[in-house]
């Protein structure tokens, strides 16, 4: 007898055509006790994966579980940038058990799926793992998730790596579907800007000072000057 041992090695980059985003459980309720991220760190960490995913215009599928219950409703900022996105409140565990969510991945005839979910280690773990059992490659977006305590994520990540899912960040996400600078660096210096404090500091410093700030303002899409303006959600 043989077996498989899982492996984590994709058999293609992620492309906009390719995947699937599945964003389970994001929220209100959940965002409030989930504390191994930093509260706003672990919003603007959702809201650029979700971006990403608007810019680039992937499939988005959007579940809740207990939405009446302390976990409360989807994050109205979600809600807001995929207004046609209807959000299927289910009443098992395992995203992946219920079969209205799970007609939705199928209908999006993608094979690669990239998941987030609060927390992790029940909301993205259990849907990630039966994926992979039925055939499809996963990406786990570690940082648009979260859990009660570092230790739990640890655990998780073990456990997902183990079952053969890519263990991965939004950042990576975006720029592996970004992948070329020159056509789609607008959406890394935005979403990054938008997002990511460090870089925001980085654009504001670049665009006040460099040489090229004004060449470099108008390939992204920025008007007027430091602090960057931006178009919100």
């Amino acid at each position: 007898m043989t077996s498989s041992t899982p492996t984590a090695l994709p058999t293609a980059e992620l492309t906009p055509d390719n995947c699937a985003f599945l964003m389970i459980d994001h929220q209100v309720g959940l965002m409030q006790f989930l504390s191994s991220i930093d509260p706003l760190q672990l919003k603007n960490n959702i809201l650029g994966h979700a971006r990403t995913a608007r810019a680039f215009d992937i499939p988005v599928i959007m579940g809740t579980s207990w939405p009446q219950g302390p976990n409360g409703p989807t994050m109205p900022e979600l809600k807001a940038l995929f207004p046609e996105v209807e959000v299927i409140d289910r009443p098992v565990v395992n995203f992946w058990n219920d079969p209205t969510s799970k007609a939705a991945v199928e209908a999006t005839g993608r094979k690669k799926l990239v998941i987030s979910g609060l927390a992790t280690e029940v909301c993205a773990a259990f849907p990630a793992i039966s994926a992979l059992r039925d055939g499809y490659e996963v990406y786990v977006v570690i940082d648009a998730s979260a859990d009660f305590n570092k230790l739990i994520t640890d655990v998780t990540m073990q456990r997902l790596s183990a079952a053969g899912a890519i263990v991965t960040t939004w950042v990576a996400v975006l720029a592996e579907l970004a992948a070329n600078t020159e056509q789609n660096g607008r959406h890394i210096g935005v979403l990054l800007s938008d997002h990511m404090g460090q870089y925001y500091a980085a654009m504001n410093n670049f665009l006040g000072s460099a040489m090229n700030a004004e060449d470099v303002r108008a390939g992204l899409g920025m008007t007027g000057r430091p602090p960057i303006p931006t178009a919100g959600v």
